[in-house]
């Protein structure tokens, strides 16, 4: 149970959060340079200064878009038994206009020939598989099975092509903003990327902050280890600019406070109970926690 709001520890851990809070805010300041990636923007901050910066471009999105389609028919027809039901050949039906309208609108997208072709054939085929189930009014496993394996290597070469529209705009505007700064600054540069939990491994503006400023880099691989150090983060639950940032700060700030109080750079990066929850376990299990697995490092 919490503490009442008129208990004096209350209070007194009040107190604490806001003297944290005040140091966090002039830590971030010291910290500068620092970019934050989050979604299409790439945020600057240096010398005081606050710059924007495009991290995607329009085609990124389209070629999102595109791969949805088909991922999105299999969400809507995989598992379906007998006859459609109303709501089914709803959707369906709402999904016919747009994927016409779509296909009638790629010639004006600029895409290279290639690429162009491979648009029109996955709107195509999933437009020919939407058709192909109105008229049955059924959902057949075999053909869906099919329309799914069919469209992967496409979907594929648009991921790629969307890996390259992020990488080489970030790129681009990252080694513009370098230019602004001293060899100093650059080497001290930070950057800290908004990821879900589920795209946070191998995550793209990761892996490119890894590999522009230095890091230890993984690959698709790479998970983010808590060194004290780390100039690149990847902040899981903050997807607005204060967050994002106020976690760089959160975790130079904790390193020093860790340092004074426990000898350990890294302590405050795990549970401040963990320790203790660990030996509490295994005396109440009776069995001691497993080492992690060996990783070998092929570098």
């Amino acid at each position: 149970m919490a503490l009442e709001p008129s208990d004096p520890l209350c209070t007194l851990n009040a107190a604490f959060r806001d003297a944290y809070a005040a140091r966090r805010e002039a830590v971030l300041d010291s910290l500068s340079p620092v970019i934050a990636q989050i979604d299409d923007l790439l945020i600057l901050r240096h010398r005081g200064q606050r710059l924007e910066g495009p991290a995607r471009t329009r085609r990124y999105h389209e070629l999102k878009a595109i791969n949805h389609l088909p991922l999105a028919l299999h969400l809507l027809l995989s598992g379906r038994r007998g006859a459609l039901d109303e709501a089914l050949r709803g959707q369906l039906t709402s999904l016919r206009p747009l994927i016409t309208q779509a296909v009638a609108s790629l010639d004006a997208r600029g895409f290279t020939p290639e690429s162009l072709a491979r648009q029109r054939r996955l709107l195509e085929a999933s437009l020919a598989l939407l058709e192909q189930v109105l008229a049955a009014d059924s959902v057949m496993p075999e053909a869906l099975s099919a329309f799914t394996r069919a469209q992967v290597p496409d979907l594929l070469l648009n991921s790629e092509d969307a890996a390259r529209d992020q990488l080489e705009t970030m790129h681009a505007t990252v080694e513009a903003w370098k230019q602004r700064m001293t060899p100093e600054e650059r080497a001290r540069l930070r950057a800290v990327v908004a990821a879900s939990h589920m795209s946070r491994p191998g995550n793209i503006a990761l892996q490119y902050f890894s590999v522009a400023l230095g890091e230890r880099w993984e690959g698709r691989f790479d998970q983010e280890d808590l060194q004290p150090g780390k100039r690149v983060l990847a902040a899981e639950t903050a997807f607005d600019e204060a967050a994002a940032f106020e976690l760089l700060a959160t975790h130079a700030l904790d390193a020093s406070v860790a340092v004074r109080f426990f000898g350990e750079e890294s302590r405050m990066q795990r549970d401040l109970l963990a320790d203790a929850a660990e030996r509490l376990l295994a005396k109440m299990f009776h069995r001691e926690p497993e080492p992690p697995p060996i990783v070998v490092d092929h570098d």
